[in-house]
Formats: C-alpha cells, sequence, structure tokens
C-alpha cells in the first residue's frame, strides 16, 4: 500500500512540474563587452513583462531616454565617450506588470562596457618587446569582433482605416495623412472613432465613444508599432456653434453663445442654465440678478441683463472693476441735460458715458449697475483716478430704472415746459413780493417823516 501511495505522488509532482507557468523577467545585454573610443554599440532591453522603462547613461548618450516593452525587447543605440567606460542603467516606470497584468517591480538593471582603444597595440616592457621580436612564431594583434543584434519585429505603425459614427471625414483617409476635420451638427453631444492598422502586431489607442463639446475638439489616436515605435492621428471634431435661441432686445434680437470657452465670467456670478421653451441656456446669476452671454447681427459678443421671467435681454452691459469696485456698465440714454456722450479709458479699457458740456474734461459720467442690481451714476476722475457718486442721482432699482427710462420725447417736453412755467410763475411773484416790501418801506419812511414835521411845528 506504502508503494502505491509513493508511486502516486511522485507522479503527481511529475505532472505539476511539467506544467507551464508565466514567470516575469526583466533584463538588458548589450551587443559587446568593448567599444572604441566615441564608437557605437546597442543594448536591448526588456523581457516577460509590460510597461515603460527609463534610461538612462554616464560617459556616453543614447538614442532614445525611454522604451516601452510588451513581451519583447526593445533596442537602443549607445555612443560611448572618449574612454573609460560606458554605463547604461534600465528602470521600470510605475505601472510596470508581468503578462498577467499583476504589478511586477523588478527593479533597475545596469550594463558596463569597456572603451578601448584598439588601434594601437597594447604597451609592453622592453623585455617582453623584445622577446616578442625574437618569437618569430607570435600572432599578430587582433580587434575583437562586435555582435551584431537584428531586431526582426515589424515598425509598421500606420492605419489602414479610420471611421467616424457621424461627419465625413476631410480629407478622405489616406494612412499618410495625420490630420483630419469633421463637421457636426449644432445637437451633436458624442461621436464614436474607430480605426484599424496595417499591421495586426500594431497597437491602438484612443479610439471608441467621445464627449464632444461646441466648438472645436481635439481627438488623439495613437498607433504603436511592436517595435514601440509611435505614430500619431488627430481629428478635430467641430459641433455647430450657432445659437439654438435668440432673445428680444430693444428692436433686435440677440443669440445666446453656446461656446463658453475663454470667456472670463464676472466677479461673484455662478453658472447656471436657465429652460427656454425646448432648449436649456447657459445664465450667471449673482443673488440680485442674471446675466447672460449673447452676440448681435454684427458678431459682437457681450453680456446682457436678462430677464429670466419676460426671457428678453433688457441692457447691454461691460464688467468693468474700479478701484476694488465690481460695477457694470449698461447702455446710455440718447441724450442727457449738461451733458454729452464720450468715451474714456478706465484701467486700459475704452468705455463709454458722459462729459461735461461746460468744462471738467477730466470727470467723465458713468452709468452703472452694482451688485446689488441697482443703478447708480459715478463721476470718475481721470487725473487720480478716483470714483464718487453723482450727488444728482440717487440708487435706484433697475425696474425702476426701466421705468424712468420709458419716458416718451413728448412726455418729457411736456415735463420741460412745465417746469419752465413754475419757474416763471416763481419770479413773477417773488419780483411782485419785493415791489410789495419797498412800497411798504418807502410808505412808513414818509408817514414817519410826517409825524417828525409836525412835531417842530
Amino acid at each position: 500500500m506504502k508503494k502505491y501511495l509513493t508511486l502516486i505522488i511522485c507522479s503527481l509532482i511529475l505532472i505539476l512540474g511539467a506544467l507551464p507557468v508565466n514567470a516575469a523577467s526583466f533584463s538588458m545585454r548589450a551587443s559587446s563587452t568593448q567599444v572604441s573610443p566615441n564608437g557605437t554599440f546597442t543594448i536591448s532591453v526588456g523581457g516577460d513583462c509590460i510597461g515603460r522603462v527609463n534610461l538612462s547613461v554616464s560617459n556616453g548618450t543614447l538614442s532614445t531616454s525611454s522604451v516601452w516593452v510588451e513581451q519583447n525587447y526593445q533596442t537602443v543605440t549607445v555612443t560611448a565617450g572618449g574612454s573609460g567606460t560606458v554605463t547604461v542603467t534600465a528602470t521600470p516606470t510605475v505601472g510596470f506588470s508581468d503578462p498577467d497584468a499583476n504589478e511586477y517591480n523588478p527593479g533597475a538593471r545596469s550594463v558596463t562596457v569597456s572603451i578601448i582603444d584598439n588601434t594601437s597595440v597594447p604597451n609592453n616592457n622592453n623585455n617582453n618587446n623584445n622577446n616578442n621580436n625574437n618569437n618569430n612564431n607570435s600572432k599578430p594583434y587582433s580587434k575583437p569582433q562586435t555582435p551584431t543584434y537584428v531586431d526582426n519585429r515589424s515598425t509598421n505603425n500606420m492605419l489602414s482605416s479610420i471611421t467616424v459614427s457621424s461627419g465625413i471625414l476631410s480629407p478622405a483617409f489616406d494612412t499618410n495623412i495625420s490630420e483630419y476635420t469633421v463637421q457636426l451638427a449644432s445637437n451633436t453631444t458624442s461621436i464614436t472613432v474607430n480605426a484599424e492598422s496595417s499591421d495586426s502586431k500594431a497597437r491602438i489607442n484612443g479610439i471608441g465613444e467621445k464627449q464632444l463639446e461646441v466648438g472645436n475638439n481635439e481627438i488623439i489616436i495613437s498607433v504603436v508599432a511592436e517595435n514601440g515605435a509611435e505614430r500619431i492621428y488627430k481629428i478635430i471634431a467641430y459641433v455647430d456653434e450657432t445659437p439654438q435661441v435668440y432673445l428680444k432686445y430693444k428692436d433686435k434680437e440677440i443669440g445666446v453663445v453656446r461656446n463658453l470657452k475663454g470667456i472670463t465670467i464676472p466677479e461673484g456670478f455662478n453658472q447656471a442654465q436657465h429652460p427656454i421653451n425646448d432648449y436649456s441656456i447657459n445664465i450667471f446669476n449673482n443673488g440680485n440678478f442674471s446675466i447672460l452671454y449673447g452676440i448681435n447681427n454684427q458678431n459682437e459678443k457681450s453680456f446682457y441683463i436678462i430677464d429670466t421671467t419676460k426671457n428678453e435681454c433688457i441692457s447691454k452691459i461691460v464688467p468693468i472693476k474700479i478701484n476694488n469696485n465690481s460695477l457694470y456698465l449698461v447702455d446710455l440714454d440718447d441724450e442727457k441735460e449738461g451733458f454729452e456722450k464720450g468715451v474714456t479709458t478706465v484701467n486700459n479699457i475704452e468705455i463709454q458715458g458722459y462729459k461735461f458740456k461746460d468744462g471738467f474734461d477730466n470727470y467723465f459720467l458713468l452709468s452703472v449697475m452694482n451688485n446689488n442690481g441697482e443703478m447708480v451714476e459715478y463721476i470718475y476722475e481721470a487725473n487720480e483716478r478716483t470714483l464718487q457718486l453723482y450727488s444728482n442721482f440717487a440708487p435706484i432699482t433697475y425696474e425702476k430704472y426701466k421705468t424712468l427710462a420709458q419716458v416718451t420725447d413728448e412726455q418729457y417736453k411736456e415735463l420741460t415746459q412745465k417746469l419752465k412755467i413754475e419757474q416763471i410763475i416763481i419770479c413773477i411773484v417773488s419780483i411782485l413780493l419785493i415791489l410789495s416790501i419797498i412800497s411798504s418801506v418807502v410808505l412808513f419812511i414818509k408817514l414817519k417823516r410826517g409825524k417828525i414835521n409836525e412835531k417842530k411845528n
């Protein structure tokens, strides 16, 4: 019985020993142990492993500083220095793994090659030279042969096709053309990119479904040949950014800009979504009022105050900061008594406002909205760059400002005429009152003089 049990155990050991084991390995070897001064040799880096390997050298130069190994060996050319030795070190990077994708940390590997000048016979002492001269059977010095390493792996990193789920590649695909564009409709949110390599041993990265934004989207496809050589193909997928929503603004329409790349959102505002019909537009809110980024029919882009209840633009605004005050320049009235429209520069920004008609060239009247949503007017002094509230104007809400701004020219003329009549009446009454006072004084003086004369008589 014991013999049978022993026989079974031995058989199991032999069977298990015969099973294949995928053991990871990582090594580096040089094509030669010696090299002439400033000569070249090659190193092979790799093994049964996967990942990127960084290379460094002392007393020499490398044709590349890193290679990608994938259960293979990569060849790198090394140029030696003038003398001494040249040492090459290969260090696996983070993420290095064995063939089963398990983490593998083999550590660094190094090889050292001697730099020897083989063009001259090694120096010996005089006795040795004499002995060599007398020895007719001595052999001439021979230069060591440098073994060659032939890399038979494929270098093909070309694509044979690129296809997209939407739009058309421009230009048409050509394996030698590396950059393409695709024009897409404004409602496109994603695209699927597929590609095939010319060589089945090449690896393709960057294909599959891609999420898109309005405007230009860059899609990169990387093709890595069997020997690690990489080629890049690029697709620019352009999603039409034409506005889908237009809002009324005075007698015009403002399109809501969809591509917000590169714009600076005013300080204190947060982006939000606002539904309009079947669409959702981007707006910015600071808790007191909301603005949007729009474009007019002259393709001029600006911020506009939006009435979110009526879904219309109220005023164009220009964010500006003066002495740490965040302000927003609003549309100007056509006329303002005592002022005329003008332009000034604040913080290198050209802005519109009002100039005094009668002198005061350094002063400029700005109509702005503050962070509380109130319309205010400031006097800006250009020399000192100071800002002061205009004393003839009290803060009001923008709703009140809109009401005031809706006064027609006829109503304004009528109000002006009434003010003039009131001023004339006040002047007449004042004159009559003054004349009455003067008459009373004269009469008083005469009466007093009459009494004095009576006493004298």
